[in-house]
């Protein structure tokens, strides 16, 4: 392996598989987790993985397999699994203070501040943070309360193919019919308007020729007093979807989403829980397209392994008082930690670059990969953030998710952990650590396409 400048962030050592997997060791580690934890467990239901360490892009199982991991935490380790500088700054605030509740501490300010000066477009240097749970549902919960809390109107619209969380508002919000299965009542007043999909347009038309007709239908709905949206004063958007399969819109969307809110009196709120911190190119989605949010939700590689979550919004929608939204863990003094530390890191090595120019030889080598290969219907993305979304044989671009369980399976069976996401279940996701080395990321690519070649001989 050649020793790029990102190498020292990853396991060291040639990539091993041993013939039965997963072995032993791992086996019985499953079979006790089994026992004990929940029926709800979905990872390692598709990935049979008992993890022993990892670093990077990288991870070692309690056999000695070493793999390369595209699913970067789903997004949540965008500077690695332990990160060196994350691990240094968790280990000296271990020994200060571990929880503070929300009073002031260096990392919690440190944090807060940083985040005030990253924010996109009108936010930087003129916003302020509210630090949440855990969780990044917590965080839209959060600023689907501040904003109704400013326009004192209960309806909130969301978007088809989008995911918020899986708890109380932003599960109401979050479009998976399964997600939501046997979860009675949900939060009303919750409309959902299509997403530009444009692979699969609802309206049946092509990009660029279509006009952005799906956001002059959102415009429709909110201005016609007859299309059952009563009173809605939020937008919540995912800038680029990613449970939903990865899927950017096209360019001018988000700035018809802004006239549309200007215009119309609706606080936008921006998802950057899975975008955000250099994924997809930029610090942050939105900037691509230099539109500002009115509140920015944040979490996942905010805290570079650790959970955190907040939201960042202009001043002037700061109108809420003490305790309007509490938690015990919120802003932890530890997740803090690393979280500034993570994007320091961020900052210093250039990750937004490093995403735009792996991305970039992701989309090439995943493009040759579809104009050999007739199960590969799109490939689409932003920075080392693509979907691969595979279908089946004769040209009708019906969804083919069995394909990719297989798929998944055999990729794992040969070093390499791949994720799945996309409505139907059938798109893969290739987003590793960013501090994965060319070579990790050319080798993960080509046990993709062996093994997708093997499934489909099938």
């Amino acid at each position: 392996m050649s020793k790029d400048a990102f190498y020292k962030y990853n396991l060291q050592g040639v990539l091993k598989v041993t013939k039965a997997i997963p072995g032993p060791k791992s086996t019985a580690m499953l079979e006790e987790q089994r026992k004990y934890d929940s029926n709800a467990l979905v990872y390692p239901g598709q990935v049979p993985l008992a993890i022993s360490r990892g670093l990077g892009a990288t991870v070692e199982d309690l056999d000695g397999n070493i793999f390369i991991d595209f699913s970067g935490g789903v997004g949540a380790l965008n500077v690695g699994h332990s990160n060196p500088s994350v691990v240094e700054a968790v280990r000296r605030q271990a020994d200060k203070i571990t929880h503070g509740l929300d009073f002031p501490s260096e990392p919690r300010v440190a944090l807060s501040k940083k985040l005030v000066g990253l924010a996109p477009g009108g936010l930087k240097n003129n916003s302020k943070v509210l630090m949440c749970g855990p969780t990044g549902a917590d965080a839209v919960e959060a600023a689907v309360k501040l904003a109704k809390f400013n326009t004192k109107k209960p309806g909130v619209i969301s978007f088809e193919g989008g995911w918020h969380g899986v708890s109380g508002i932003s599960l109401s919000l979050t479009a998976k019919r399964s997600a939501k299965a046997n979860y009675l009542p949900g939060v009303p007043e919750v409309y959902f308007a299509p997403y530009p999909y444009c692979y699969r347009c609802p309206f049946g038309l092509k990009h660029p020729d279509c006009s952005l007709s799906c956001a002059h239908y959102l415009e429709h709905l909110v201005r016609d007093s007859d299309t059952g949206f009563a009173a809605p004063g939020a937008l919540l958007i995912e800038p680029i979807q990613g449970e939903g399969g990865i899927v950017p819109p096209p360019p001018g969307y988000l700035k018809e989403i802004r006239r549309i809110c200007d215009n119309n009196g609706l606080i936008m709120v921006a998802d950057e829980i899975q975008t955000g911190f250099c994924r997809t190119g930029d610090m942050f989605a939105m900037e691509h397209e230099k539109v500002t949010p009115d509140i920015m939700t944040v979490s996942k590689s905010m805290g570079s392994g650790l959970p955190i979550s907040g939201i960042v919004f202009k001043k002037e929608l700061d109108t809420w008082g003490p305790g309007a939204h509490v938690g015990t863990f919120r802003g932890n003094a530890l997740s803090c930690a690393a979280g500034f530390a993570g994007i320091g890191f961020m900052e210093k090595h250039d990750l937004a670059e490093r995403s735009r120019h792996l991305g970039q030889r992701t989309l090439k080598r995943c493009r040759e990969m579809m104009s050999r290969l007739d199960v590969i219907g799109d490939v689409r993305g932003r920075g080392l953030y693509v979907g691969i979304e595979l279908i089946k044989r004769g040209g009708s671009k019906a969804p083919d998710p069995d394909l990719l369980v297989r798929l998944q399976k055999e990729c794992f069976s040969n070093g390499l952990v791949a994720w799945k996401g996309g409505r139907s279940g059938n798109v893969a996701r290739i987003m590793p650590a960013l501090v994965i080395t060319e070579e990790l990321l050319d080798a993960g690519l080509s046990i993709f396409e062996t093994g997708l070649k093997k499934v489909m001989a099938r």
